[in-house]
């Protein structure tokens, strides 16, 4: 087997309506497409898709984690207090990084990342 890459991070949501609010809205992230009678949802984050689905037998939610390249991870956190957001974890530091944890509405994490490098990927 040759892996070539990762195609998408799939998330079990267990309501659409509120899951597009988060990511759509809250976070900013255009919805790609919504598809299968509004169960699956695609928001294309280069250099990978991210994928919410309702419904789907072969996970449940709550059990996700994706981290979200940002420019200014301080500012970003400023933003998501703004809106309400609860940090779940607040701004940690690394070597290589900063980062700060959310949860969407079922409980997946939401790793706001930001490479010291400025590099993506």
């Amino acid at each position: 087997m040759n892996v070539l890459g990762i195609d998408f991070t799939f998330f079990a949501v267990s309501d659409m309506q509120k899951s597009l609010a988060f990511y759509r809205d809250v976070l900013g992230i255009p919805l790609a497409c919504l598809v299968h009678e509004g169960t699956w949802a695609e928001f294309e984050i280069n250099p990978g898709t991210l994928v919410l689905g309702q419904g789907y037998d072969f996970t449940s939610p709550g059990g996700g984690t994706v981290a979200l390249a940002v420019e200014d991870v301080k500012a970003t956190i400023e933003e998501l207090e703004q809106a309400g957001i609860h940090i779940h974890s607040p701004l940690g530091e690394s070597a290589v990084c900063f980062w700060a944890i959310i949860k969407d509405p079922d409980g997946n994490s939401v790793i706001i990342h930001q490479r010291k490098d400025k590099t993506v990927g």
